[in-house]
């Protein structure tokens, strides 16, 4: 459990990144709050879907076969 969590924050973190490379280069005006937060908030979501969520749909099409 303890590396999905680890897993979840490097996720987080390089999701986070890359959310504000793309939108830094596609040169859209945001306050710089409201750019970090959804930045942080695309990273926290992505992160987890990439951790948790995916994991568990695979689960439970294992299951199935």
């Amino acid at each position: 459990m303890k590396q999905k969590w680890i897993k979840f924050l490097l996720n987080s973190i390089i999701n986070s990144l890359l959310y504000s490379i793309i939108i830094y280069f596609m040169e859209v005006k945001l306050e710089p709050l409201r750019f970090v937060f959804q930045a942080l908030f695309f990273g926290f979501f992505m992160g987890f879907l990439q951790v948790f969520g995916i994991s568990f749909l695979n689960r439970n099409n294992k299951n199935k076969q």
